[in-house]
């Protein structure tokens, strides 16, 4: 039985767009949130008598539940009404949004902050399954598509929204802005979203135990890429902490729950789109860290026109992904993927060009490129992991894919920043990094190969 013959029936009717709508929503507050934040972070370390250093912790607060939570809280959403769990999700990010917008200590900023985490976590597990629960199949790329521009669009509105804010009602509003957004997702959600006999359940004590070993797993491993740096000689700390990962990331696989997840790795399908996906974070990741450095310490524009040279990748990725879906749904994921991830090599080779006689122009168009193709990737790559699960395990294939993105964009920085040292390190060496792009780009173009190899086999 394929996977659009195990498709519930309450997709096989008319589609249900207000719900789309309603996980578009929160996935363009969650987008927004991961920049935002950083806008508000010196006021907010001013207020609160705290330095740069400590108040990172804002950030690491919010993203380390998303690496250590996602999986567990797929299985966990996967026993649930979807219709149900998408309202604790959106409720409890509200409120934590409100927690953290009334703390008056740095300690209760980041409590509140990991709560905030968690229930995104949670979201990011329902976007996908709760939207192969609400569209036919046949539908399901141009859906994706849409709610895939939302995540960028709101990181890139994040900055400006937040330095509005800021400027208007102080660093709290950035969170209490969340509040009223929650609200009209939850609404529609509830009016939008099949309803089925399942309801909450409480999660299993086990799922604590995968919890730890990820979160673990997934904090050494990006501390032992950022600590790896080829100038200072062998560098110990960094291979300890990535032999702990991979400790840990073994540890884990073996755990019973982890099987459900990693089964579908053995199929070649969903196994070559999450590889794509991942690759394809990392592109983002890679250029999103060392572009701004590019552009003001290389060719020396001013911060103003930085941040609109920036916006050419979200841009690219928010005009592209409906098309994404489109192309997928009418011809096939796989062409609209390998259409996608060949105009990403396509951006990526052409910034290995870049000199010192460049205009702010010249990076623009083609991190735009690398966007559209990212945008194209979107819809289709999580599409087609979707219709190859079965519904039961909707949430926790939403989850993993979450989660290769997520390993992506987050391996990216290092990694460009590691090639930049080996070029050299200085200004003028910063395009010697996207070396780390042209090669995840060619990795993710290679596995939307292998898919299209697997198709046929």
């Amino acid at each position: 039985m394929t996977a659009r013959e195990r498709t519930p029936s309450s997709t096989r009717g008319a589609d249900r767009w207000g719900a789309v709508v309603a996980v578009g929503i929160t996935v363009f507050i969650t987008g927004a949130d991961m920049t935002i934040v950083g806008v508000a972070l010196p006021t907010l370390g001013t207020d609160l008598g705290v330095g740069p250093t400590t108040v990172q912790w804002v950030v690491l607060g919010y993203a380390l539940p998303l690496v250590a939570l996602g999986l567990p809280l797929g299985r966990w959403a996967d026993t649930m009404s979807k219709r149900q769990a998408f309202l604790l999700a959106v409720c409890g990010f509200g409120v934590a949004s409100v927690l953290v917008a009334v703390a008056d200590r740095l300690g209760t900023v980041v409590a509140a902050r990991v709560m905030q985490g968690l229930f995104g976590a949670l979201i990011s597990a329902l976007v996908l399954a709760t939207i192969a629960r609400s569209v036919r199949p046949q539908m399901m790329g141009r859906a994706v598509g849409v709610v895939a521009a939302l995540g960028p669009l709101g990181a890139a509105v994040g900055p400006a929204l937040g330095g509005a804010l800021i400027e208007a009602s102080g660093w709290r509003s950035v969170f209490l802005i969340n509040v009223p957004i929650c609200f009209v997702a939850g609404w529609l959600g509830l009016r939008s979203i099949p309803a089925d006999d399942m309801g909450l359940a409480l999660p299993r004590r086990s799922w604590l135990l995968d919890a730890i070993l990820l979160g673990a797993g997934g904090t050494a491993f990006l501390l032992g890429l950022q600590a790896a740096d080829p100038t200072r000689g062998t560098p110990i700390l960094a291979l300890s902490l990535l032999v702990l990962a991979i400790v840990v990331t073994a540890v884990w696989t073996r755990r019973p729950d982890a099987r459900v997840a990693l089964g579908m790795l053995a199929d070649p399908l969903p196994r070559y789109w999450l590889i794509a996906s991942c690759c394809g974070g990392a592109v983002t990741g890679t250029l999103g860290f060392l572009a701004p450095f590019h552009l003001t310490d290389g060719l020396r524009v001013s911060p103003t026109v930085a941040g609109l040279v920036l916006l050419a990748l979200p841009a690219g990725m928010v005009a592209a992904a409906p098309f994404g879906g489109m192309i997928g749904d009418r011809w096939g994921h796989h062409r609209a993927g390998v259409l996608g991830t060949a105009l990403v090599l396509t951006g990526t080779v052409a910034l290995l060009g870049a000199s010192g006689d460049w205009r702010a122009a010249d990076l623009a168009w083609r991190l735009a490129l690398v966007g559209a193709g990212t945008g194209l990737l979107a819809g289709p790559c999580q599409a087609a992991v979707m219709n190859a699960v079965s519904p039961d395990r909707g949430a926790t294939a939403g989850a993993f894919s979450s989660l290769t993105l997520n390993l992506g964009f987050a391996i990216g920085p290092p990694l460009g920043v590691l090639t930049w040292r080996m070029g050299g390190g200085s200004p003028a060496d910063i395009p010697a990094g996207y070396t780390t792009a042209v090669v995840t780009a060619a990795l993710s173009l290679l596995a939307v190969c292998m898919v299209v190899v697997s198709r046929r086999a």
